[in-house]
């Protein structure tokens, strides 16, 4: 990621949102997530999202995927179809990598919104042990 890219991101979201942001993808990247898909730019709104909400009851389907549908000039399904398509060439790509960073132990690709909170839960827990900190 170049620097004038952090640059007009910090100035778009802030900068804690920012770091978020690029430690989020970093994450995706491990995955084995394609970054030239639109399933990519979704798994990090949607994460981003989660994150930043109190509430852990998030229906993603009904309240989530409508409002970044919304936000990101899209619809519901082309983000449903998007993420199902990048968790599955993630998961054919790197199953082992996927099994070994979430703790995901069954043989099977796993569901959208099954994966999508296994990464917002890493995520959490990363940020919560402080391993990752935020430079302001």
């Amino acid at each position: 990621m170049n620097y004038l890219c952090i640059e007009e991101t910090n100035a778009k979201y802030g900068l804690e949102t920012a770091n978020e942001r690029y430690i989020i993808s970093s994450l995706l990247n491990q995955l084995g997530i394609p970054r030239n898909t639109n399933g990519y730019k979704y798994l990090l709104h949607v994460i981003l999202k989660i994150n930043q909400m109190e509430d852990v009851n998030v229906k993603l389907t009904t309240e989530l995927y409508p409002q970044i549908a919304e936000e990101l000039h899209s619809s519901t399904y082309k983000i449903e179809r998007s993420l199902r398509y990048s968790i599955a060439v993630a998961w054919n790509r790197n199953r082992k990598g996927i099994k070994s960073i979430l703790g995901y132990c069954d043989d099977y690709k796993p569901y959208s919104s099954e994966f999508i909170w296994l990464v917002a839960d890493k995520y959490r827990l990363l940020k919560e042990r402080n391993e990752i900190t935020f430079k302001v």
